[in-house]
């Protein structure tokens, strides 16, 4: 496999293109870094190619850090969409940890960024990850916003929850683009939610609703075979429309579980979707670091 010429004294690692590896591969190096991570995040190959394409990780600009022998110490990745990089799967396996591996991939993708043109570098961790967080502040990152994993279990929602009167309308794959266009001029959302994030992800679906008194709002989500995830809300964002969109929501798709990603701590549906019974599994802090 061909080597990046990178070496740093404190860490004895050299680095491998990530492109030099199969998606099965730069799993299983995952795996092995995550096996006892904080929260459990296995990938198999085909989920690894996706999460490649969905969140445009370069991985001539990724690595995997291996030691004189040979044998892969851990990984970390890059994404890019214009002037900006996100840093992302960082890894170590924990029987070789100690020696400034995690170190010494994030310098590399920082310097690869910049190579590449970036004026900012962001990334999200989880909150309780101690040794990254540290790591993190060390290198320059700042902290931005908390961000929430929610989740909610399939079933049906309770009907004292319908909002009598509500007009729904299930939104076309036009009608969809155009409301991800408009999300995109204003969207200030975390790298997994971007709009390019949605457009790669595919399998969009949208609905909107207008209340008697003339109140409208949309969202847009993506609906797997099992769960239903990457949320967009627009429109009017009072607790009414928010209610009567994830009430047919989840009466049209009791049988999915739902995962939200990234939600903002502060966001206006949260209030709402805890009457759904969403729950929050973790939270993780953003961090920017300006190149």
């Amino acid at each position: 496999m061909t080597t990046q010429p990178t070496e740093r004294p404190q860490s004895n690692a050299f680095a491998v293109l990530a492109s030099q590896y199969s998606f099965d591969q730069l799993a299983d190096i995952y795996n092995q870094a995550r096996v006892d991570y904080i929260v459990p995040m296995p990938m198999n190959g085909k989920r690894m190619a996706e999460y490649v394409r969905d969140y445009d990780v370069d991985l001539n600009a990724s690595a995997v850090a291996i030691n004189g022998d040979n044998v892969e110490l851990g990984v970390c990745m890059l994404g890019r969409r214009a002037d900006r990089a996100w840093i992302t799967r960082l890894g170590v396996i924990p029987e070789r940890r100690g020696r400034h591996i995690g170190q010494f991939l994030t310098e590399l993708m920082l310097e690869n960024a910049r190579a590449l043109g970036a004026r900012r570098a962001q990334l999200e961790v989880i909150k309780g990850n101690e040794p990254a967080t540290r790591l993190f502040y060390k290198l320059g990152f700042e902290p931005i916003r908390d961000l929430m994993v929610v989740r909610r279990p399939p079933g049906a929602p309770s009907e004292a929850l319908n909002i009598a009167g509500a007009a729904f309308e299930t939104l076309d794959s036009a009608q969809i683009a155009a409301l991800l266009r408009e999300y995109e001029q204003t969207q200030r959302a975390a790298w997994t939610e971007e709009a390019v994030s949605l457009r790669n992800a595919g399998n969009l679906r949208g609905l909107r609703v207008v209340l008697p008194g003339g109140e409208s709002g949309w969202l847009l989500f993506q609906r797997l075979p099992f769960q239903l995830t990457h949320f967009v809300f627009g429109g009017t964002l009072s607790e009414p429309v928010v209610q009567a969109l994830l009430y047919h929501l989840h009466k049209t798709h009791s049988a999915q579980d739902t995962k939200v990603e990234n939600l903002p701590i502060d966001h206006p549906a949260w209030q709402v979707m805890q009457r759904f019974g969403y729950l929050e599994a973790f939270q993780r802090l953003e961090m920017y670091l300006y190149l």
